[in-house]
Formats: structure tokens, sequence, C-alpha cells
């Protein structure tokens, strides 16, 4: 009797551990014994999870650049900027007017290309050589005036301005030139001024005129100083 169930405690051992592990469960068939009700444990199962998927963008793509890498090395500390001391502005330079124009020469029809005096006491005259080229030239006005501008008279209250004639030949009267028939010296004007020189006229100033009524100058003035008397040349080249 103890060594059935010593047997039987044994199988159920046995079966007892083909039980735990799934095993079939052996049924005696000699003798009826209790079916051992197991307890199922319920099985955990997780619920599933929605895993979020990470997205991944496109990665650019850098263009090449020229600028330099940057670098890990610091960068050269600039040595401190010493400020030069501040001058004084200088004063403002003087404002220079600007210099004046000159005045353009006048342009006259007539150039006096000489003129000299032949002394001779008691003479005033005035002896003109005129010429346009080569050619002596006829027809032209000269008159004398004083040193404030105002035509001069003789004495018999006549106006000195007259005009130039046909070529009048001497043998004397020019100091500069030998008076001679193959030589001879030539005018083509005289103006007598002994009247003003001996009232005491002073500044005497010859000028080539456009006419007895227009007394406009065509010529620079020409100063005449007599001294104690003399022949006066004056040659003229009409332009």
């Amino acid at each position: 009797m103890n060594k059935v169930f010593i047997l039987t405690l044994f199988l159920f051992a046995a079966l007892a551990s083909i039980t735990a592990c799934g095993g079939v469960p052996f049924v005696a068939q000699n003798e009826p014994t209790a079916t051992l009700t197991r307890r199922i444990r319920p099985t955990f199962t997780p619920k599933p999870h929605a895993t979020a998927t990470e997205q991944v963008e496109p990665t650019e793509e850098l263009e090449p650049t020229d600028e330099p890498e940057p670098t890990d090395e610091p960068e050269p500390t600039a040595a401190p900027v010493t400020q030069a001391p501040t001058k004084k502005p200088a004063p403002p330079k003087p404002t220079q007017p600007p210099a004046p124009t000159e005045v353009p020469k006048p342009k006259f029809l007539i150039n006096i290309t000489s003129q000299f005096l032949c002394e001779q006491d008691g003479i005033f005259e005035i002896a003109v050589n005129a010429k346009k080229g080569k050619a002596p030239t006829e027809g032209i006005w000269f008159a004398a005036f004083d040193g404030g501008g105002r035509l001069l008279q003789d004495g018999a209250g006549n106006p000195l301005v007259t005009a130039t004639y046909p070529v009048s030949v001497s043998t004397a009267g020019n100091c500069k030139l030998s008076g001679s028939f193959e030589n001879p010296v030539i005018n083509n004007g005289k103006l007598d001024l002994v009247d003003p020189a001996r009232a005491g006229a002073t500044g005497i100033i010859i000028r080539f005129v456009k006419s007895r009524d227009d007394l406009t100058a065509i010529s620079p003035d020409i100063p005449v100083n007599f001294g104690n008397g003399g022949r006066y040349w004056i040659y003229a080249q009409m332009q």
C-alpha cells in the first residue's frame, strides 16, 4: 500500500510537472483521480503604440564660396590707434580779386614810324610825310591840341587842322637828311604853330583825325616839344 501511494505521488508530481510545462494532462487509468484545475494567468499583451517617425529633411547643398573657412586661430589684436593732436585750422586765405582784364590797345589806321625835331630859331612848324606803302597819300587830316585836349587856333582864330596835299619837294629843312636834287626832302603836309607857341601853349599834341569836323583819333597821340623852335618831322604809314 505504501508503495502504491509513493508511486501515485510520484506520478502526480510528474504529471504536475508536465502540465506546468504545457503538456497534456495524464489521467490514471487504474483509479480515478481528481482533475487539478490550473489557474491560467492572464497574459499581458502590451498595446501597440504608434512610434513617431522622424521626417528627415533633405540637406541643402551649400554653394561653394570664395570666403575663407573660419579658423579657430585667434585674430591678431590691432594695436591701439594713437590719436594725433588736433591742429588748429589755418585761417582762411584772403580771396584775391581776379586780375583786371587788360584793355585791348586801340587799333589805328595810321602808325607813326619816325618823329624828330630839327631845331631852328623862330620856326614852330609841323612837317608830315604820310604814305600808304611807298606812295605818298593825300587827304589825311591832322590837328594840333593842347595838353587838355582842346583844339588849338592861330592868331586869327582859325582851328589848327589841315590835310595832306600833293608832294612838296625841297632841298633843305630836314636835319636828318641831306638836301639835294638827287635826294630831295619830301613832305606832303605842314601846320604852322607859331601863334600858340608864342602865346605860351604847352604840352602840344599832334593827332591824325577822321576829318575837319570829326576829330576822332585815327593815330596815337604825338607829343611835340619845340624847345627854342624848329621844324618837327612826323613820318606816318597808312594801314
